[in-house]
């Protein structure tokens, strides 16, 4: 009797031991991605861009190692602020590869349980994104980005991305098709309200790139005071936003 004891207790003391063993995977992508938020963040500050490069192959390669929804989701966003800086600098090929690329994870996302707002939201920039791509499917394709905004506010209405995706839509659409710079600046402002309430880390850098859009969209609408106010704003929150100080404020100034 006492041996099949002494083999249950061998194998319950085992299993305990591979409790924690069996949950590490999570942990340690959890930890990547804290060090993974830092680089870009970082890359976003000091206009190190060929860091924000490195940073997003390593993220695959880390969430295909050890996947996590939480690291999933900061790849994710990773690569949606790559494609939109590709976007900006004309660099078409390197933003179609990158887009294709990060739909195939936004299908990992619509999996996951607990992101189905950011997953509506990444879907629509998305959207967004092959309008920039191929401006002639803007007609299909907006209408579809705007719904699917709509439908996240309405599930959430207090999620600052929700309010930037509106922002975005609202700043960039003509105005035939309900754009308008003047709402922009408000959803944009509201995005930042919340945010100031509890800005997570992997947003810090987004939260600096919605100030700088609240402070575009506020100089479009003629009010320049207060694009200058929320320049100085971003620069309060990150003295080293190079941007910002170097470039847009001094900018913005010169309109006074």
């Amino acid at each position: 009797m006492e041996r099949p004891a002494g083999r249950k207790l061998i194998i319950l003391a085992i299993a305990l031991l591979l409790i924690p063993a069996l949950t590490l995977p999570g942990k340690d992508s959890d930890r990547y991605a804290a060090s993974y938020n830092d680089m870009i963040y970082e890359a976003y500050v000091y206009d190190k861009m060929h860091q924000w490069e490195e940073a997003v192959p390593k993220m695959k390669q880390q969430y295909r190692k050890s996947p996590s929804d939480s690291l999933l989701y900061d790849l994710l966003l990773a690569q949606y602020g790559l494609i939109g800086y590709y976007l900006e600098e004309d660099m078409d090929e390197k933003a179609g590869e990158q887009l294709a690329e990060a739909e195939g994870f936004l299908k990992d996302l619509e999996q996951a349980e607990g992101y189905e707002v950011q997953h509506l939201l990444f879907e629509a920039s998305f959207k967004a994104f092959h309008i920039n791509l191929r401006p002639r499917r803007g007609i299909r394709l907006g209408p579809q980005s705007e719904r699917l905004i709509d439908e996240a506010l309405e599930l959430d209405n207090s999620y600052p991305r929700g309010h930037l995706e509106k922002g975005n839509m609202l700043f960039h659409a003509p105005r035939l098709f309900g754009g308008s710079k003047k709402k922009s600046a408000e959803h944009y402002a509201r995005a930042i309200a919340l945010w100031d309430k509890n800005l997570p880390d992997n947003h810090r850098w987004l939260y600096l790139s919605t100030l700088v859009s609240l402070a575009k969209a506020r100089k479009e609408t003629g009010d320049l005071d207060q694009a200058i106010a929320t320049l100085e704003k971003a620069l309060e929150y990150e003295g080293e936003f190079r941007w910002v100080r170097n470039e847009l404020l001094p900018e913005y100034r010169a309109l006074q």
